[in-house]
């Protein structure tokens, strides 16, 4: 079996390289075959020297501003890495549990993460479900996503080819992916299913998901008026799962 690839960004100051050296040791521990973790990073500074790094400046193709489809990158990847098995993972994804079956199953086309949490919620819900209508509303999550060989290159092609009008639309990419792609083309899409990814909302249950997700953190949760933190400040059981990486 060919090894699995596993790529990740970091630029800025918001996360440090600790974040990187964390996920990826979180790897090993929950990863049991051969796997090359790929850092995309302005800085390699105090990055783990088992992971690979690619400059992120000569790595993002469009010019247009980072606060439209935001993380745009992640789609550059499919493009440039279309052989084998390959994930994306956001640095804010702490992993619980083993999911070397997740990464060596057959990936017939890109796997995103469904917003259960949040279509659960807003199923009854009449002013949410007005926002859908507004364009404000979004299901779908890139913070670990899957993809084979070259099965996800549409995508990458389709934002070249309606650039003007993506980067013009949509500030982030989920809901690019979302609008353009789940919306208008539903089929072309997979999702992983439920207990594998949610997003962390205080829950004491720390083994009813095996991967959360800390995408939230220091803004106000629409729903519960919560103030989240990043994972290196979270404590109980999260807390415990950080820093035993």
């Amino acid at each position: 079996m060919e090894p699995i690839n596993f790529y990740s960004f970091k630029w800025g100051n918001k996360y440090s390289a600790e974040y990187v050296n964390k996920l990826y040791r979180s790897l090993v521990r929950n990863c049991r075959v051969d796997f090359k973790f790929t850092c995309i990073t302005d800085s390699s500074d105090g990055i783990d020297s088992a992971i690979h790094i690619i400059d992120y400046d000569s790595f993002d193709p469009f010019p247009y501003p980072k606060d439209r489809v935001f993380t745009r990158e992640k789609l550059v990847l499919m493009k440039r890495f279309n052989q084998g098995k390959n994930f994306w993972l956001d640095l804010d994804l702490l992993i619980m549990s083993d999911i070397t079956d997740l990464v060596t199953r057959e990936l017939e086309k890109p796997t995103f993460i469904w917003n259960y949490w949040t279509w659960d919620r807003g199923a009854n819900d009449h002013d949410r479900l007005w926002s859908w209508g507004k364009g404000t509303i979004c299901f779908m999550n890139s913070s670990f996503v899957g993809w084979q060989d070259n099965r996800g290159e549409f995508l990458y092609d389709h934002l070249d080819k309606w650039h003007k009008e993506a980067f013009h639309t949509y500030s982030s990419l989920d809901k690019y992916l979302f609008y353009q792609h789940w919306n208008l083309n539903k089929g072309k899409l997979h999702f992983w299913e439920r207990g594998i990814v949610s997003r962390y909302e205080g829950q004491e249950d720390s083994m009813s998901n095996r991967m959360w997700i800390f995408n939230t953190s220091h803004i106000k949760s629409n729903y519960q008026n919560k103030v989240y933190n990043e994972l290196h400040e979270q404590d109980g059981w999260v807390g415990e799962a950080w820093q035993s990486l």
